[in-house]
């Protein structure tokens, strides 16, 4: 195998990562509904607080990731091949949850799960059409048009991406979804011009690890300031309804998960870990762990846990526990990848059965 084809475990270590990130923040967004309701600042809220910004942090880095290794390919981009492996990988985990939660339904008892019908083959995770919308793009025009920009030219077509409020609040007018989408673009790009130009490559290492560190910080005084105005709003109306505790939220085009995105795809960038077939493989596998997680019936599984009461009573468990549903979570997805792998194979050797020669 040339080096060229040879995967690059520090970026796979980030896809890992990533989907990490991706899962813990979608226990906290499914499961931690209902929290503590009354007019009080609680700081263990503070703990989700942290995860709320780790689902969009892990889409800046896969589309960043995207983007670093496929610019550079023009119109070299296999389409089909992704196509292919999408609508595969979206049939297998389709027809796995279909078949896997009515067998758990009935091996329970009395447990509540929302069951998943093969209907789910064309509406699994928003991620997968955003993602794919923006791969065809880039095939159709995108980087054909960024082959022809000098370094100049590209930063300027860069920056035309930033968007404010008027300009992200037009692109949604026009079709709504748009600015999730320009984002996607400009993600995509930057990972293309990051390759090409190193744009970071004098900030010290040190500095990316700060800011991250500054944008959690701000993150944490943000639910401060957020929550104590919601408490003075709260007693100055002398409001009898039930208070109702608010955790952060982040949009796509958020500038704190772009920042912290960017700059761990920075840091792991500069990593230099020798080639790891398990760390290779492992990092392969995160598309199917995307889409067996991302659905009712993972949602339902997780709740049987009683969140709130831990986090509530022993938040250093609560924690504990949902990074150990996390890290079941992806393991079950390797499984099923390793599956998917093994009756790929023994399909192709079975393909006379249905395929003529």
């Amino acid at each position: 195998m040339t080096p060229a084809k040879t995967r690059s475990s520090n970026i796979e270590l980030l896809r890992i990562l990533a989907m990490f990130m991706i899962i813990i923040f979608h226990i906290s967004d499914h499961c931690v509904k209902v929290l503590f309701c009354e007019p009080v600042f609680y700081k263990k809220l503070l703990l989700l607080s942290t995860f709320a910004p780790m689902g969009k942090i892990g889409n800046v880095i896969f589309i960043t990731i995207s983007g670093y290794f496929m610019v550079s390919k023009g119109n070299g981009i296999n389409l089909a091949k992704i196509s292919k492996k999408l609508l595969l990988q979206l049939g297998f985990a389709a027809v796995s949850l279909t078949l896997v939660s009515s067998f758990w339904y009935r091996m329970t008892d009395g447990v509540f799960l929302k069951l998943v019908n093969i209907n789910k083959f064309n509406s699994m995770s928003w991620f997968v059409g955003y993602y794919f919308f923006i791969m065809v793009i880039a095939y159709l025009f995108l980087n054909k048009f960024l082959a022809k920009l000098d370094k100049q030219k590209y930063f300027t077509f860069l920056f035309a991406f930033i968007q404010f409020r008027w300009t992200g609040s037009m692109a949604n007018s026009l079709a709504n979804g748009l600015r999730t989408l320009l984002t996607g673009i400009f993600l995509y790009a930057l990972g293309g011009f990051i390759h090409l130009y190193n744009p970071f490559g004098k900030i010290r290492t040190y500095c990316l690890y700060l800011i991250i560190a500054v944008s959690f910080l701000f993150i944490y005084i943000s639910a401060y300031n957020v929550t104590q105005t919601n408490i003075q709003t709260y007693f100055l109306n002398e409001s009898k309804d039930i208070f109702i505790q608010k955790i952060p939220s982040f949009s796509d085009y958020s500038i704190i998960p772009i920042l912290v995105g960017l700059s761990l795809f920075e840091i792991f960038r500069r990593i230099h870990i020798p080639c790891s077939r398990m760390i290779n493989f492992v990092g392969a596998s995160t598309f199917m762990v995307y889409l067996l997680h991302d659905n009712a019936f993972a949602y339902s599984l997780w709740n049987t846990q009683d969140w709130i009461t831990l986090l509530y009573e022993h938040p250093y468990i609560y924690l504990f526990k949902h990074l150990r549903w996390t890290a079941a979570t992806f393991l079950t997805g390797i499984l099923f990848y390793i599956i998917y792998l093994c009756l790929g194979k023994a399909l192709s050797k079975c393909r006379w059965l249905v395929m003529k020669e």
